[in-house]
């Protein structure tokens, strides 16, 4: 058991390190080393079977990404730069936390705390919600005919619909990673829709994101983080080796019929060959992230996402597939 969670876990170091994307392949290794340290200790065979499984899945994941599969390159650059999974949780975080002067709202029901309903949405949230997914920030409440609406039914449906929200907006990443990717993507910095010089992203690093410069989840998105280098050493790959809980081959699988047949025959093991990521490809891989990252404007700061009289404005980069860029004109 503890020979086949090294292998693993040295396999999923080894080809993360691979991968063409500074700041996702320290995403891979922080992530690894996290959820292996985690469960350590765990003696649950039922949750030891499905980190196991959910292990395997990422190293294939990640196989395949280094064999040039588009689909999964984006799936990674998407979870390391927060468009899914623990490391949009942690960006999110700052937008739904209340600032110290602001009162929560008074429970429907006297001394039940459960009846609450959820708090205000702040600035940036309520432009992201209207603009991109089309809602209300509060929804319709239903009217029965004969009673009034229970108020722990009502604080249940605007917590459901408050939910439903906050996990289909999409979030604005901090702006020094926003200028990173529009380089990345092919924008000049002295062009004039270069999102440093229209000043247009997500918000500074240093104002909403200082305190999480140490969490696995969001340290690889520090702008002065320490990044893994990409190793270049060529390994041979070989199979993982069959897991401890595995059961044998179905008798009736391929393989195993051939082998009925012809007791001497054994596979050839296909050899896996990383290949370096073409410029032109990573290039899209990032317009292609510049997709689902709005651009805020003005910049939002801890002491301007709660103010009301501040209205922000959402747009998308002008490097995206699709998009026209669009040239200042020049005063006549």
């Amino acid at each position: 058991m503890g020979d086949y969670v090294r292998i693993l876990y040295r396999r999923i170091l080894c080809e993360g390190s691979a991968f063409f994307d500074d700041r996702t392949r320290t995403f891979i290794y922080n992530r690894t080393r996290k959820a292996f340290r985690d469960y350590q200790g765990c003696t649950d065979e039922t949750r030891i079977k499905a980190k196991l499984r959910e292990a395997r899945k990422f190293l294939y994941r990640i196989e395949r990404a280094n064999q040039g599969h588009s689909k999964s390159c984006l799936k990674l650059l998407q979870s390391a730069y927060g468009q899914r999974g623990k490391t949009r949780h942690r960006l999110l975080q700052p937008y739904t936390i209340l600032p110290a002067d602001m009162e929560p709202p008074e429970p429907l029901v006297p001394h039940a705390p459960r009846t609450a309903p959820p708090p205000p949405l702040c600035g940036p949230l309520t432009a992201l919600v209207v603009t991109e997914l089309k809602k209300q920030v509060a929804p319709v409440l239903p009217k029965p005919e004969y009673k009034p609406l229970h108020p722990a039914r009502k604080a249940n449906l605007l917590w459901r619909w408050r939910s439903n929200l906050l996990d289909r907006v999409p979030l604005p990443l901090p702006f020094e990673i926003v200028c990173e990717l529009e380089r990345r993507a092919g924008a000049p910095e002295t062009h004039p829709q270069y999102a440093a010089n229209l000043r247009v992203g997500g918000p500074m690093w240093n104002d909403l994101y200082n305190d999480q410069g140490s969490h696995p989840d969001l340290m690889h998105l520090c702008p002065t983080a320490k990044l893994l280098p990409k190793s270049n050493l060529q390994r041979q790959q070989h199979p993982l080796p069959p897991s401890p809980y595995s059961s044998g081959p179905s008798p009736y699988a391929t393989l195993s019929m051939i082998q009925f047949v012809n007791p001497d025959f054994k596979p050839v093991e296909s050899r896996q060959i990383i290949r370096e990521k073409e410029p032109r490809k990573a290039r899209r891989l990032y317009q292609r992230l510049l997709e689902n990252s709005p651009l805020l404007s003005p910049l939002p700061s801890s002491s301007t996402i709660w103010d009301t009289k501040v209205k922000f404005k959402v747009s998308y980069s002008c490097w995206i597939p699709g998009s026209i860029t669009q040239m200042q004109k020049e005063p006549s």
